[in-house]
This record gives structure tokens, sequence and C-alpha cells, in this order.
């Protein structure tokens, strides 16, 4: 076989490498939506489950979920071709950033104060007296400094609750989902929601390079799973059957 007639099935072999090479998943500790198990090890959740599902249809290889710090999942997200991130709320400052695949779930952000400290709001504007603590990246961070409100980051929002206990901030900024499960998790009996303040709907966001067609084709396969009736058993499974986005 000669070079030049050899050439063709090189580039075909070549073709089918780069074809399955696995996508990179990308995820944070955001409960319960994903954390790792602490008994397998493994990334659990009602998206991972959901994302593991619909990769595994559309016969797309991955990597092992990454967790990682959420602003950096995003950045390593943007930079990385071939690479997908969940849980992603889709938010206009991230709409041209990735492609979107979902609404896999959705997220209603409320305050969450001391039940004894008896704060009552009926508007952001009435926050203003007090300092809000949630996590680096969260959607919330650029709502709420837009409000002109006082906002305190930390890395992983599972240090917020013990923030908000010793009074070291007064409201914490929290998808409500998320912020139910850390509180049973801790065994917190005594917060309460004062304010839900937006909502947004939850995505998978992969890599802008990645092909148009596929990124239609993996919306396909999700809208299948919600007709077929798998995305309303994980999120039975998970006992949020009455959040399942609809």
């Amino acid at each position: 076989m000669t070079l030049r007639s050899a050439l063709p099935c090189l580039m075909l072999l070549l073709g089918s490498a780069q074809a399955a090479e696995p996508v990179k998943l990308y995820t944070e500790d955001y409960p319960p939506f994903s954390w790792v198990d602490k008994g397998s090890g493994k990334v659990v959740g009602l998206s991972a489950e959901i994302v593991a599902d619909l990769m595994q249809r559309a016969g797309v290889p991955t990597t092992q979920p990454i967790v990682a710090p959420w602003a950096r999942a995003m950045v390593l997200t943007m930079t990385t071709p071939n690479s997908c991130l969940y849980t992603t709320a889709r938010v206009p400052e991230r709409e041209d950033s990735y492609q979107w695949v979902g609404p896999i779930g959705h997220n209603e952000w409320v305050l969450f104060a001391l039940r004894e400290d008896h704060i009552r709001l009926d508007s952001l504007d009435e926050a203003a007296n007090y300092q809000i603590g949630t996590f680096i990246g969260d959607a919330s961070v650029t709502f709420l400094r837009e409000h002109k409100l006082r906002v305190e980051t930390v890395p992983n929002d599972r240090l917020n609750p013990p923030k908000l206990q010793k009074r070291r901030i007064k409201l914490w900024s929290v998808g409500r989902m998320s912020g139910m499960f850390l509180q049973r998790e801790l065994g917190i009996d005594d917060f309460e929601p004062v304010l839900a303040f937006a909502r947004a709907d939850m995505y998978l966001a992969c890599h802008k390079n990645m092909a148009k067609a596929e990124v239609a084709r993996l919306n396909d396969i999700l809208q299948t799973m919600y007709r077929d009736g798998t995305i309303r058993r994980i999120y039975t499974q998970y006992g949020y059957e009455k959040e399942m986005p609809r």
C-alpha cells in the first residue's frame, strides 16, 4: 500500500480517535444536584444521574465528573475544549459563554436567617442593613451586588450555615433545595427562609466548540427522558418529585 492510498485510512482512524475522545465533565459540591458520596467516593445527585443517563443514551463517553470549586469549574469549562459543566444556572451574563443542554433542574434563590432574629423582608432593598453570605461564582452574587447589597463569599457553601449560626453573617443566600439539604445534613433546625428573590433554570453547560448538532441531539435525548418518565423517576428517588422542572 502506498502512502497516498494509506492516507484516507489514516485520516479515518484519526477521526475515529477524535470522535471517541471522552467529554470532560466538571461539577461542584452542590447537593442535592451533585456531591461526593462518602461511602463510594462517587459523585451522586439529581444532576449527576441525569447527565450520566443522558450521555449513556447518546453514546458519548465521558470522564468521571471532576469536582471543583464553582468559580474554577466555570473557567475550566470555558477554556477546556470538549467539556461540560453541571449544574449551571442559565442567566444572561453566562449566555454567550457556553452551549446549553437542559433544563435539568431549577433554582429558587432565597435568603435564610436565624429564626430567633425575627428578620422580616418584603424586598431585597430591605436587606441593605445585613451582611449576606453566599459562595464564590454563584449566580446570585451579581444579582445581589447590582442591588448594592453587602455580600461576603466563601469557596464552598457548606461554610455558610456555621457562619450564620455564629452571626458572622445575618442572611444566607442559597438555592432553596440546596439550603434545605444542607440544613438537614448538618442537623440545623433554627433557620427560616425570609425572602425568595430570584429563580433560574439549571442546565448542562458545554464548551463553545461543541458541535451544534451534537448539542441539539443531547437536548432531543433529554426531552425523551422527560417523556419516558426517567427525569421524574430520578427526582422521586431523591425525594424531590415536586421540584422537578416542568
